[in-house]
């Protein structure tokens, strides 16, 4: 039986403070504190704390999330 577990989960994170120009400490709806960072390809941005920001984490890493601006 193969058991069909997603790569990546979708979630927000809530923006605490900028690290860098493309990173971010962001809280999760749980709590935990992680780093949100934007991909080198996409368009700098700014966020302003408590920004309520998409992103993708991979199931592997709860520790980082991919911005994800549509």
């Amino acid at each position: 039986m193969k058991l069909d577990i997603p790569e990546t989960v979708d979630s927000h994170v809530i923006i605490q403070s900028q690290h860098s120009h493309r990173t971010w400490h962001a809280s999760l709806p749980n709590g935990k504190i992680i780093m949100a960072f934007l991909n080198e390809e996409d368009p700098p941005m700014t966020f302003e704390p408590g920004a309520n920001v998409p992103v993708c984490l991979t199931v592997a890493d709860f520790s980082r999330g991919l911005i994800v601006m549509k």
